[in-house]
């Protein structure tokens, strides 16, 4: 199951694949579906002003578009959810401990395997078009940048992997979700959940310089994350007011 009438974009360097798969849509209209790929990207951005890095060559670094023109700008959440559950369809097949940490990086335990952006583009109420960014880690060794946490399918499986064959099945991933869009929201939602990282779990976490023990409790239409404090208090965060403290 795939975009009929994709178009498969490779190049072999760009500075970041959803600002050239931006500038593309601009001025071409590109199918719903298409991707941009390449072996090498070398500014990669997360969200927040975060950056990615990937060795060329070692790792999926894509970009896909799609025309969500049904969805509310106040529902925009569900294309997050989307991306990242057909991530997490894909590494699940090789990994146990695959899990969406909030609001939708990938992590193999309590380690960084996938990065998304996700950039919609809103007219009057209504989307026009959503740009993915995803960066996957594949076959890399060894990392060397500041991240505190980055992992590649490699490292905990020791197996070499066909960047190809995993681009097929993830572009096929996100076809399958995105139609479940329509189809089955509701597990969208509920798979959501079910796969979110420390869910129903007492951790700790820190917002604004204060640490406190919290369960989290689920995610609004919104996209903010609700928790449960010690004293049955709901607290609600939006993206960057609250950070997840490991214990490693």
């Amino acid at each position: 199951m795939t975009f009929p009438n994709c178009k498969i974009i490779r190049i072999e360097q760009t500075a970041s694949t959803n600002c050239h798969l931006l500038q593309l849509s601009n001025v071409e209209n590109l199918p719903e579906g298409s991707l941009l790929i390449t072996d090498n990207q070398t500014k990669g951005r997360g969200q927040g002003g975060n950056s990615w890095e990937s060795e060329p060559g070692a790792n999926l670094t894509f970009s896909i578009i799609l025309y969500p023109s049904s969805v509310k700008a106040s529902q925009q959440f569900i294309l997050s959810k989307i991306i990242s559950l057909a991530v997490y369809d894909f590494l699940s097949k090789y990994l146990n401990n695959v899990y969406i940490k909030w609001s939708n990086d990938i992590y193999a335990g309590d380690k960084k395997i996938t990065g998304i952006l996700i950039e919609n583009f809103i007219k009057g109420e209504y989307l026009t078009k959503t740009i993915a960014g995803i960066g996957i880690n594949i076959n890399q060794e060894r990392f060397f940048s500041d991240a505190p946490n980055p992992v590649s399918l490699r490292q905990l499986t020791g197996k070499f992997y066909s960047l190809e064959e995993c681009l097929k099945t993830v572009h096929a991933n996100i076809a399958q979700r995105y139609r479940m869009m329509i189809d089955d929201l509701e597990k969208i939602n509920s798979d959501y959940l079910k796969h979110l990282y420390r869910f129903g779990k007492k951790e700790k976490y820190c917002s604004n310089g204060v640490f406190f023990d919290a369960t989290i409790t689920g995610v609004n239409r919104y996209g903010m994350l609700e928790m449960t404090n010690e004293n049955g208090e709901l607290m609600t965060f939006g993206f960057k007011d609250v950070k997840f403290v490991n214990y490693e």
